[in-house]
């Protein structure tokens, strides 16, 4: 591809997340959205596209600019001169935002991050990284001594037997850059559990928030809606996306246009549902994917 460029996007959540999938599961009314064969959470690249173009017209930049970047959206309509306006789509494509690393409840240091080798695996591929995995044996893990008790790591009510592996180091370092946030990069190094797949998948589906609302009509002050159980991603979660520029459908600059995003240095955005009552704030960080 031509002068192509790949960026990454890390989003650390700062409050819980709630970006929904639409249809209820079980006993919960209003859950995430998740990958189909991981059941890992995901933010749809189709949010990340849509939350960035909204942030485009908050930054006051011009809608050539924003055409030429995110695509023509009234593209097919007639304008003022009774002409049909041209249809492009947008110069980079944005893609979905991949779980990296999940908060769980520990018995030391209060809470650890965990990754497993599959979610680095695909971080490594999707950014060009040199990561060397390490294979972790089912109810086993890789931490640092901070979080370790003899030698088991206890998360929520499960011990995990550790394991000693230097190769956590070398996905410390690397991780550490994907986000700015203060928590993440002075805790990282004493926090990050590499887990099994298997023992993942199970902590990213089953430690959840769940929330029971209601809705109170402002005139009768009494429940206008009933109980309702909403899922959200809590606070401390990373995620990554990787946008790549496919280039220019329209005069402009899409790369430059994408830049000035992300100007104010360390941003924070908001993604998904229940912005009013302070869901969905996240950091994002911008940086080179590190591949061609």
């Amino acid at each position: 591809m031509t002068n192509s460029k790949s960026y990454l996007l890390g989003f650390y959540t700062k409050s819980p997340l709630h970006v929904g999938s639409g249809t209820s599961v079980d006993i919960v009314d209003l859950p995430i959205t998740r990958e189909r064969i991981t059941n890992y959470p995901v933010i749809p690249g189709s949010a990340v596209k849509g939350v960035l173009r909204q942030r485009a017209r908050d930054c006051g930049i011009d809608s050539q600019e924003e055409n030429t970047l995110f695509g023509n959206e009234n593209g097919g309509e007639k304008d003022a001169d009774n002409q049909k306006i041209p249809a492009y789509a947008g110069a980079m494509s944005f893609g979905e935002a991949k779980l990296l690393a999940w908060p769980v409840r520990s018995l030391k240091e209060c809470f650890v991050w965990i990754t497993c080798p599959l979610a680095l695996k695909r971080f490594a591929r999707d950014t060009g990284k040199d990561l060397q995995v390490p294979d972790i044996a089912l109810d086993s893990c890789i931490a640092d001594a901070a979080v370790i008790s003899g030698d088991l790591v206890v998360l929520e009510e499960y011990p995990l037997t550790a394991q000693k592996d230097q190769s956590i180091k070398g996905i410390i370092e690397e991780l550490k850059e994907v986000s700015d946030d203060l928590v993440w990069t002075t805790e990282l190094q004493k926090r990050l559990v590499i887990v099994n797949d298997e023992n993942f998948q199970h902590f990213v589906t089953t430690t959840t928030e769940i929330v029971a609302r209601i809705a109170i009509n402002p005139e009768t002050r009494t429940v206008d809606k009933a109980l309702f159980n909403q899922e959200n991603t809590p606070s401390e979660a990373l995620y990554y996306s990787v946008c790549t520029y496919l280039g220019e459908r329209a005069e402009g600059e899409a790369c430059a246009t994408f830049e000035k995003l992300f100007e104010d240095g360390q941003s924070i955005i908001q993604f998904g549902g229940n912005e009013t009552i302070g869901l969905g704030l996240c950091e994002v960080k911008k940086s080179m994917a590190g591949r061609e």
